[in-house]
Parts: structure tokens; sequence; C-alpha cells
């Protein structure tokens, strides 16, 4: 799993518990996103664990707090809050993101 609940709601600091199951809900679905944009699996150790590229777990609290503004409609949102975090995204998107957390995942996916 490339994040967490924990992580997420610790990221972008929510405490409640109202937004769980949807965020749970999201975490496989950003994961199958993120791999789509990558273009490539992730690579394993020698024991069969997944290694996730640095700044995964940001750029995939990201496209949840992205996801969670857009099924309300708000596609394109350019300024809203989930808890004490802050997010802004435009109308420029790719893949149904933000350009640049698209633009985040392509530099991962070449960077060695």
């Amino acid at each position: 799993m490339i994040i967490s609940l924990e992580q997420y709601k610790a990221i972008v600091g929510i405490t409640e518990t109202s937004l769980d199951s949807r965020i749970e809900a999201l975490i496989p679905v950003v994961e199958d996103d993120y791999l789509a944009i990558r273009g490539k699996e992730f690579d394993t150790d020698s024991e069969g664990n997944t290694i996730y590229p640095a700044g995964s777990v940001s750029t995939a609290a990201e496209m949840i707090s992205y996801k969670i503004l857009t099924s309300k409609g708000n596609v394109g949102t350019v300024s809203e809050t989930i808890g004490d975090y802050a997010v802004g995204f435009s109308t420029d998107l790719l893949h149904g993101y933000p350009r640049s957390t698209v633009q985040k995942i392509r530099r991962y996916a070449r960077a060695k």
C-alpha cells in the first residue's frame, strides 16, 4: 500500500474519523492510478517487498485529496480545506489529476 489511512490523516492534519471509510476506499484507487501514470510496476527488494519511490506518499496524499474534493463535483477547485490542510487545484488536468501531480509521478518513474 502506497499510503496508509494514518499517514494520509497525519499529512493533511485530519483528526476526525468521518472521512476514514472514504479515504480507505480511495487508497487502492489512487495506487492503481499512480501505477497507470507511472507506466511500470514498483520495484521490489530481495524479499519481495515493494519499494515505493521517494515522494510517492506525499504525491498519493495529493491524489487522495483531489479525489475527495472532486467527488463533490468541484473539478478544478481553486482552493478548499480538509481538516487543517488547505489545497488548491487548477483545471489543467492529465489522467484526471492536476498536471503538477502527474509530473511528480513521471519524474519519479525516470529517476534511479
